[in-house]
């Protein structure tokens, strides 16, 4: 399950000095076979028109600092993108508007009132629920989060469903998604397959059936392990029990229990005895 969140960075100081092959496009003028000084209220739009004009721009900073974060999506679109992936969702699966989606929207608007005042403004929330066999969950950047029915109906208590809510939120809040495409765009690897820039306005745009991409990007370990400590915090400040998520981990594993392939959830989101003993550990420290 995927969710996948984002800080728009300008470049804080010292010039960026861009290496275009001979194949780059005439912006202002002939870039090809030289070297392009940008100012730095322009850098962001430079790159992202060349990037949209499919050249590969090679970044090198003062002291040789890496800067992924250029290559981010704002908040802003981020949260466009999240809604451009939630309107291909609901093409592509059946939205459940039954009493189980009324009660899943009151969980995660529970949880998102116990957010500070800045991920409450920040952030665009919405919770539904799809109709699939599948045992997954996940959320969008920007906010949209959806729950399978796979999933939705094997939770046994409002603090399980608390918990998988609260680490997915966590993803979108800690802007996972967006950190992991930034590092994949700044190799070249999600420009052409996964993203696609306009030349007017330089707004990331979502290409046409890449949601799937979008979904099953995944999280490093240190990224899941934010998660799950995100979403423990946020359980327990909207009042929930942080047992239930727990409950969940075990209910993952007994799902996976004579099942070729583990639940969806687990091939994005792996249960290791770590990162369970990690929960249980934190859980210790709240009761002390």
């Amino acid at each position: 399950m995927n969710s996948e969140i984002i800080r728009g960075t300008e470049l804080r100081s010292g010039r960026s000095e861009v290496i275009l092959p001979s194949r780059c496009q005439r912006l202002d003028e002939d870039l090809s076979g030289s070297h392009a000084r940008i100012e730095p209220h322009s850098r962001r739009a430079f790159l992202k028109t060349t990037l949209a004009g499919g050249a590969a721009a090679t970044l090198a900073t003062v002291g040789g600092e890496s800067r992924a974060d250029i290559f981010m999506p704002s908040v802003a679109e981020q949260k466009k993108l999240g809604q451009q992936a939630a309107q291909q969702v609901l093409q592509k699966y059946h939205e459940v508007n039954d009493s189980r989606a009324r009660h899943f929207n009151q969980i995660g608007m529970r949880l998102v009132n116990a957010l500070s005042a800045k991920d409450r403004n920040t952030w665009d929330f919405s919770f539904h629920v799809i109709d699939s066999k599948e045992i997954n969950a996940f959320a969008l950047p920007g906010g949209p989060m959806f729950m399978f029915t796979g999933l939705m109906d094997r939770v046994t208590s409002d603090d399980e469903l608390a918990a998988v809510t609260g680490h997915e939120m966590t993803h979108v809040r800690k802007q996972h998604w967006a950190k992991a495409a930034a590092k994949q765009n700044e190799r070249g690897l999600v420009a052409g397959a996964l993203l696609g820039l306009t030349h007017a306005g330089q707004i990331w745009q979502l290409a046409a059936g890449a949601v799937d991409t979008m979904i099953g990007l995944h999280y490093s370990r240190s990224e899941e392990d934010e998660a799950d400590a995100g979403g423990l915090q946020n359980m327990v400040d909207a009042g929930f029990d942080p047992h239930g998520m727990i409950e969940l981990f075990r209910l993952l594993q007994t799902a996976s229990n004579g099942r070729g392939e583990p639940p969806a959830f687990l091939s994005d989101h792996p249960l290791t005895k770590d990162r369970i003993k990690k929960t249980q550990d934190r859980i210790n420290r709240l009761y002390r």
